[in-house]
């Protein structure tokens, strides 16, 4: 894992520090003098593998807001690029900061553009840097890390001036809308690095926030009169001081931060190198490695190394995953190979069961003369039987209970029969489904023929089903009861999927002459039980 260090510059010496799982270690300090160059060289090679974050806290930073044409693109960077060396001719160390766009008028894009105005006390130590060939991610400032996190840290997008303290001073950073719009640091000559309890700090910082207010108002990002939010940033032992002397007014709206909460919610931890207590300075060295700005000021050539890391860091990567990913096919492969090879020996071994029960069957049937030939014929035709054989269930159910119903009726045989289409002798009328009248018939007496069987019946296999029964002998001389039973029970046969065809009855019916029984000729101690023929059909259906 690449180890991260930033590099703090003041203005006069560089201090490095070691940022590892969320913890800063202070290293070493250097000065600008040969001796000190050579070492900061030696650290420098010792340290090649690391990745360095280049922090500026000086005051020589330098803002100018404006808007531009919105246009995109190219067009955008060779604007950007012209207004930067028209602001600031003679400085590489320069950036932007898109702040949104307006939103009246053209509604032009709002830059902030920010430069670091004396490069020269930085060339030294960017001159060995580049020497070195160290791996430089950027250049930033405090201004633009607060920029990129202090948003997070204000709960209104009323106007505020953030006021936060490091070593080199006090900065003053103006918010609008939770964006930056200016900053500035008011150095404090203590010879040390001091606490804001210090005497006249807090004094410093109620002055210093009236003249930051004054100067706005003097270029036009506030309008007079408008009260501004004052957030001043500390910890809970400094807050005695800065509330006696920081007093909200009519412009002024004093508000106190707690420096301990923030730390808390960025996740800097406590370092035991350092004073148990994280300073301003450890918390933001901490974010800006975390999550470095977007803008910075380091021009292409300051990180050339850089980009070869980052190509480098991309390839290992892709070679990574392309790694993990052989390996994970391997893997897979292995695992699909080894149940081939298992499902292989099972499909054998079953095999083997599966011969070993065959042969033994085979062994225990007897010897017949049979061919394999004639046997496959006759399996052929067996199962050409079974698959045009129907299931007569629910059909003989049916007549058991129209049976059931009608005591007199007593079955004297059944015929049933597959018909590829159906076919009825002559004398055959159908019972019309739901008919509780008289069977039609013509003038002349005979039976109306039916006409084309329904749709469901056409063009298609039928099963039919023939009953011969016969009436109680006791119904022989009365034609008329024997007529009404016979038509009771043919509606009670019937139903949506069957037809009921009448076939013979016990009499001549005609509409001319009287009912006439078919055995008026014989002796009446002779007289057979009357006797009448019914046929039932329905769509052959063929059970799965």
């Amino acid at each position: 894992m690449t180890n991260k260090r930033i590099l703090l510059f003041n203005g006069n010496q560089v201090t490095a520090y070691l940022w590892h799982n969320s913890q800063l270690q202070e290293e070493t300090s250097f000065l600008p003098h040969p001796e000190g160059l050579q070492a900061f060289a030696s650290y420098l090679q010792q340290q090649r593998r690391s990745l360095f974050y280049w922090l500026t806290d000086t005051a020589e930073e330098s803002f100018q807001l404006e808007e531009i044409p919105y246009v995109q693109g190219r067009d955008r960077t060779a604007l950007i690029a012209r207004r930067l060396k028209q602001y600031f001719y003679g400085t590489p160390l320069s950036t932007a900061l898109t702040l949104g766009r307006s939103s009246t008028g053209r509604r032009d894009e709002k830059i902030l553009f920010v430069a670091l105005t004396r490069p020269e006390t930085m060339s030294v130590w960017l001159d060995v840097i580049r020497q070195q060939e160290t791996t430089l991610a950027g250049i930033y400032s405090v201004s633009l890390i607060l920029a990129s996190i202090a948003p997070h840290w204000l709960a209104t997008e009323k106007p505020t001036l953030l006021i936060t303290q490091t070593a080199s001073g006090i900065h003053e950073s103006f918010f609008l809308d939770k964006k930056l719009q200016f900053s500035r640091l008011t150095p404090l000559n203590l010879g040390t690095v001091q606490s804001i309890k210090a005497p006249g700090i807090a004094q410093t910082i109620a002055i210093e926030s009236v003249k930051t207010y004054q100067y706005l108002v003097g270029q036009r990002q506030l309008k007079p009169r408008t009260p501004i939010r004052v957030a001043v940033l500390l910890t809970p032992e400094q807050r005695t001081d800065v509330e006696s002397q920081c007093k909200s007014t009519e412009l002024l709206e004093f508000d106190f931060l707690e420096f301990d909460a923030i730390a808390k919610r960025e996740k800097l931890k406590p370092s035991s190198h350092t004073t148990p207590q994280p300073t301003l300075d450890q918390l933001l060295m901490h974010c800006l490695v975390v999550k470095p700005p977007a803008q910075q000021f380091a021009p292409p050539v300051e990180q050339h190394a850089y980009r070869l890391w980052q190509l480098r860091l991309a390839l290992t990567a892709v070679a990574i995953i392309a790694l993990v990913s052989g390996l994970l096919f391997a893997i897979k492969t292995a695992f699909d190979t080894n149940a081939l090879k298992q499902a292989t020996s099972n499909a054998i071994t079953q095999t083997v069961l599966t011969t070993q029960r065959y042969n033994a069957l085979l062994s225990s049937l007897p010897q017949t003369n049979i061919g394999p030939d004639n046997l496959r014929a006759l399996m052929a035709r067996y199962e050409s039987i079974q698959n045009n054989t129907t299931d007569l269930t629910p059909l003989l159910s049916h007549l058991s209970d129209a049976l059931n119903n009608n005591s007199a009726i007593e079955l004297t045989s059944l015929e049933w029969k597959i018909e590829p289409t159906l076919s009825l002798p002559p004398t055959a009328r159908l019972i019309p489904l739901n008919k509780t009248h008289e069977i039609a018939q013509s003038n002349d007496g005979t039976a109306i023929p039916p006409t084309a069987p329904p749709a469901n019946h056409t063009g298609q296999s039928v099963v039919t089903l023939k009953i011969n029964a016969q009436l109680a002998l006791g119904l022989s001389s009365d034609l008329r009861a024997q007529k009404t039973l016979i038509e009771q029970f043919a509606q009670q046969l019937q139903n949506t999927q069957t037809q009921i065809y009448l076939l013979d009855m016990p009499f001549e019916v005609g509409s001319e002459k009287l009912l006439k029984n078919l055995q008026n000729d014989v002796n009446v101690a002779d007289v057979p039980a009357p006797a009448f023929s019914l046929m039932l059909v329905r769509p052959l259906v063929i059970p799965k």
